[in-house]
Formats: C-alpha cells, structure tokens, sequence
C-alpha cells in the first residue's frame, strides 16, 4: 500500500494504473481528465461537481439520492426505466415541454 500525505502532485499523469479500492480524502481533483476509466460500484460523497462534462458515460444501474442537478442539461441520453420520486420539477423540460404541464394533463385523464 502507498500512503501520500500533504502533497502537492498536480500535473500528474498516470496511465495504466490499478488504484482499485483506493481512498481519496480531502483532494483538489479540479480541473482533472478522467478518460477510458472503470469506476464501479465506487461511492461519491459530499463532492462539489459543478460546471463538469460528461460524455459517453454509462451511468447505468446507479443511484443519485440528495443530488443538485439545477440548470444542468441532458442531451442525447437514455432515459428508459428511469424513476423518479421526490423531485423538484419546477422548470423542468423534456423536448421543450414543461413536465408540471404534462403531469397535471395525465391525472386530468
């Protein structure tokens, strides 16, 4: 095991590394390229993520639970099977549709 403390890596590149069941505490990850990774069944907790690209990404199976996702857009994404429970959808558009609008129109049915 490799313990590195109070140290300033910026810059780094690693390629081809096994940092499997790996912990990160307290780490400046902006501004970071993550490419051709595998991250399962990893756990994601109080990280600030905004203003982030994600592109091709399988996020199948996952599960987002106290997750702000404000002012953020979906483009090109499979939505099937997706449930929602407890959500804020004030605002909220698919296909240019407000999704208050489209609810209040299936329970008037």
């Amino acid at each position: 095991m490799l313990r590195i403390r109070d140290q300033m890596i910026a810059k780094s590149q690693f390629d081809d590394v096994d940092l499997e069941e790996s912990t990160f505490t307290n780490v400046n990850l902006d501004k970071i390229k993550v490419l051709n990774a595998s991250v399962c069944d990893a756990t994601f907790h109080g990280l600030a993520m905004s203003s982030n690209s994600f592109q091709d990404v399988d996020l199948k199976g996952s599960r987002f639970k106290n997750v702000d996702l404000s002012h953020t857009a979906f483009h090109d994404v499979n939505f099937s099977h997706v449930q929602i429970d407890g959500a804020n959808i004030e605002g909220m558009r698919i296909n240019g549709y407000l999704v208050s609008d489209l609810l209040k129109l299936a329970e008037s049915q």
